[in-house]
């Protein structure tokens, strides 16, 4: 059964795998402390934060967009009051409370342990914790090298492979990558796509500016246009 809690996303977690069903509720966290704990470069900024509007913007009524200086009281008055309807059509039953899927840092680790909130598995990896730990203690006194984790999982989940060979013949290419850029400085590419501004972005870079010119926060360079896809 789809786990109909109240998803909190964080601003790396944006994808559609991070919610359970089609129509699970999302909080979404926008906490200006973030950047005001160490500096940030300001095209990172503006790209986090317009990732996470623009996410908002598409799932609509289903999300609840906070802004707040810090998580920890956000969540817990979103855990206070999250009662929704079961997914299943008809159901009675309701499901309550918020569920997390296990962040990518240690100190958000860390925050959410100490949170209201059900800490759900990682997603977005193709080899769970507990596989990479089972590898690793079969190992036994051999030394821990990436190439052989990279092997293994090609092998065990099919990419890249050819029945039990490389596609290719090689499991990897690295001296080709080590090539000199060409004489010229001109690579014989097609250009690449550029992502269009709109008003989000906008909203974005107003609000940054704000912040750092009451103090609030302090950025490293420019943004200057968003180079970089938010949805």
């Amino acid at each position: 059964m789809p786990n109909t809690s109240l998803r909190w996303l964080f601003g790396d977690q944006l994808g559609p795998h991070f919610v359970d069903h089609p129509d699970q509720e999302v909080l979404l966290i926008e906490s200006k402390r973030v950047f005001a704990r160490r500096r940030f470069h300001r095209q990172k900024a503006h790209l986090v934060l317009s990732a996470m509007r623009h996410r908002a913007a598409e799932l609509g009524d289903r999300c609840t967009y906070v802004r707040a200086d810090s998580y920890g009281p956000a969540v817990r008055a979103a855990a206070a009051s999250a009662t929704f309807p079961a997914a299943s059509s008809g159901a009675a039953t309701v499901s309550s409370g918020v569920s997390v899927c296990h962040p990518t840092s240690r100190a958000a680790l860390k925050l959410v342990r100490d949170l209201p909130v059900e800490v759900l598995d990682a997603r977005g990896f193709v080899t769970t914790f507990a596989e990479f730990a089972e590898w690793t203690n079969a190992r036994g006194r051999r030394r821990l090298l990436l190439e052989d984790f990279y092997r293994r999982s090609r092998r065990e989940h099919g990419l890249l492979m050819d029945g039990d060979q490389p596609t290719g013949g090689a499991w990897n290419f690295d001296h080709d990558n080590r090539l000199p850029p060409p004489k010229s400085g001109r690579l014989e590419v097609p250009p690449p796509w550029w992502p269009t501004e709109d008003d989000i972005d906008d909203e974005v870079r107003r609000d940054l500016d704000r912040w750092e010119r009451d103090g609030q926060v302090s950025f490293l360079g420019e943004d200057g246009p968003r180079r970089f896809a938010a949805t």
